[in-house]
């Protein structure tokens, strides 16, 4: 079942572990969705509940463990400051994602992390992951059934952000093994029949033009604002 949460407002969890699961459909319509959605300030609509009955059971998200900074219905990302540029070697802020962790109900099962900015089938360019990670399973530790995922770290720079805007980044995790490499509906996220990825979405407010002092001077930009290449 489908929880929706209204404009300005967090939805209550009830149950101590979460997860989210991607959305089939048209994922253009669903991203314009989510960019209207984002810029008036609302929560995403997310699906909590989770599976139980599959044949390879979901990964999903430890949501109590997402760190506070993570959790605004949109982030900001200022990209450069005045006093950024004038150091002798300029520096910027990115976000740093990190302190996410995913529940695998079999510690044995090897996961990978898919990190996507803007994913549109439209545009084949879109649909390449921007970090493709993978999160090992043991057979030495019969309860490390909950794994830290690796931080992304998103460079407006880097993924070819030149104006202003809300933009979406998604990473979906799941079973190696689970995704279809030959899928076109989906390319690099589609899985196979039985399988169902954890997905996690933020939407990110980018603002490349140069504002004064520093770029994550706010306290609200830091972090998972984070300045970079700095002397």
């Amino acid at each position: 079942m489908s929880r929706k949460a209204p404009c300005s407002h967090r939805p209550h969890v009830t149950s101590r572990l979460l997860f989210q699961r991607f959305s089939h459909g048209a994922p253009l319509a669903s991203i314009l969705g989510v960019l209207v959605c984002a810029q008036v300030s609302c929560l995403i609509p997310q699906t909590v509940d989770r599976i139980v009955a599959a044949p390879h059971p979901a990964p999903y998200f430890v949501v109590e463990q997402i760190p506070g900074y993570l959790q605004p219905p949109q982030l900001t990302l200022i990209r450069q400051g005045a006093v950024d540029a004038a150091l002798a070697s300029a520096c910027h802020c990115q976000l740093w994602f990190d302190g996410l962790f995913v529940h695998e109900d079999d510690p044995t099962i090897t996961l990978q992390a898919k990190w996507f900015v803007d994913y549109d089938v439209t545009n084949p360019s879109s649909t390449r992951p921007w970090a493709a990670d993978l999160i090992p399973g043991t057979f030495d530790d019969a309860t490390a059934i909950v794994r830290p995922v690796r931080t992304f770290q998103f460079d407006a720079d880097q993924v070819g952000i030149v104006t202003s805007g809300v933009h979406l980044v998604e990473v979906v995790i799941g079973e190696t093994d689970g995704f279809d490499p030959s899928s076109t509906t989906q390319p690099n996220r589609a899985m196979k029949a039985g399988y169902t990825p954890a997905v996690w979405r933020f939407p990110v407010n980018v603002r490349v033009e140069q504002v004064s002092g520093q770029c994550n001077q706010q306290p609200a930009q830091s972090p998972p604002s984070v300045r970079v290449s700095c002397p």
